[in-house]
């Protein structure tokens, strides 16, 4: 049993994976990584980013409310 267990690996190394092909295919630019941004421009994305502490604490607290309710069935 345990001599097996190479063999099934060696052969699941040799099989072909096309939806990872496909999804290469699919890019502008096979092969090649997109370029990185520097700290700055980072800092500059984060900046311009809408506020969503409100969004979340409110929908916090509506869960809060609802799970209270549940519990008092």
């Amino acid at each position: 049993m345990i001599r097996t267990l190479p063999l099934v690996v060696l052969l699941a190394a040799c099989a072909d994976f096309p939806e990872v092909g496909r999804a290469e295919a699919a890019l502008a630019n096979p092969g090649q990584t997109p370029a990185l941004l520097t700290s700055a421009e980072l800092a500059q994305l984060s900046a311009n980013a809408p506020d969503r502490s409100n969004a979340l604490s409110a929908e916090a607290a509506a869960l809060r409310d609802r799970a209270e309710r549940l519990r008092r069935r």
